[in-house]
């Protein structure tokens, strides 16, 4: 927690830090003042002495920054790393995933931002030990396994290189790094973490499946189980389901229908019950009757046109004074529509038929 905590603290502390006004004295400080601690270690004394030699402003020597760095009464005069040079080793232990060695300090926070939080979410399991649910470690009784029994015969050693889920914690943080850089939200990437149970391939799965509701603005529970719906039928069936026979001989018309008239007038029932049921929840079960009346009146004259529905639908809502997006229904339809028509036949040498 503590080396989270200092990194923290840096990147709050670095637009001081270039600016000249912050010493390394008040990062130490604050840095005491969080974690109660009264000692520095050689790593994270590197980390601080790291981040002043690359941002403090260039009139700012060397002697300078370092004076006053101190562990509680004792005064550093000059770096205890050389300047520069990041402890790996010791970034490898606090951040628990494998470094390539050369990172930058700017690479090691993002890291560090990345990982946030994978402690709680996917915990470290260590060689020869078992971990309980409140985080404690035991020995495990009987180990099969030969690193288990090496590793249990010894005190409980939480290295980086003893940790039994390193490969692990350390494709699911690159993974998150990943999120962030999609723009997936704290709380979205947590859930995914947890959902997935750890498992990065279940994970991503999970993450598409955001990312697409994204691209689809599919922002409400109902639609996101319609998409849903959709791009299991998009996995399970083929073009010739979707787009069904030319004359209908031989198998369904399109999406499983008789006609194409059955299959457009199901995606208009589709979008008026898929509307309904978040209308009912935005404005209450009365308010939504009342505007649908007319709305279920009018369906069956869209019955061909999805499209012209949605429309109709939309501008219906506005004159009642409903702030409903129905962006997604506009995709959805148009997704179908484009799954559902057939392609148009040409001869060989490039005419139409």
């Amino acid at each position: 927690m503590a080396d989270k905590i200092l990194l923290r603290i840096l990147v709050a502390a670095r637009p001081g830090i270039q600016k000249g006004i912050l010493k390394m004295q008040d990062v130490v400080s604050e840095y005491f003042k969080q974690t109660g601690g009264k000692t520095i270690d050689p790593g994270d004394r590197a980390i601080i002495e790291n981040e002043f030699i690359e941002f403090a402003p260039s009139n700012v020597t060397t002697p300078d920054v370092f004076k006053g760095f101190l562990n509680e009464g004792e005064i550093v005069n000059k770096p205890s790393v050389r300047p520069g040079k990041i402890n790996y080793p010791a970034m490898e232990e606090k951040l628990g995933v494998k470094l390539r060695g050369n990172e930058t300090f700017d690479e090691l926070l993002e890291i560090e931002k990345g990982g946030q939080g994978i402690g709680s979410m996917i915990p470290k399991e260590y060689y020869g030990y078992n971990r309980s649910p409140s985080g404690e470690y035991t020995k495990i009784p009987s180990p099969v396994y030969m690193d288990d029994i090496g590793a249990s015969e010894r005190p409980l050693n939480k290295s980086v290189d003893n940790i039994k889920n390193w490969s692990q914690r350390d494709d699911y943080a690159k993974f998150i790094r990943k999120m962030r850089g999609k723009d997936f939200e704290n709380p979205t990437i947590k859930k995914i973490v947890k959902d997935s149970g750890g498992d990065v391939a279940e994970g991503k799965r999970a993450a598409t499946s955001v990312a697409r509701a994204a691209e689809m603005v599919a922002d409400t529970a109902k639609k996101q189980e319609v998409l849903s719906e959709l791009d299991e039928m998009k996995l399970d069936k083929g073009p010739r389901w979707w787009k069904g026979d030319d004359k209908y001989d031989n198998i369904e018309g399109p999406m499983g229908r008789d006609t194409r008239g059955d299959m457009t007038e199901s995606i208009v029932t589709t979008v008026n019950n898929g509307v309904m049921d978040d209308i009912d929840i935005l404005v209450g079960e009365e308010k939504s009757n009342d505007v649908f009346r007319w709305i279920s009146q009018k369906r069956k004259d869209f019955k061909n046109d999805p499209d012209g529905f949605v429309q109709f639908v939309k501008e219906e809502l506005e004159s009642e004074g409903i702030k409903y997006d129905m962006t997604f229904w506009e995709n959805y339809v148009d997704e179908v529509m484009q799954l559902t028509t057939p392609e148009v036949p040409v001869f060989a040498d490039g005419g139409l038929v």
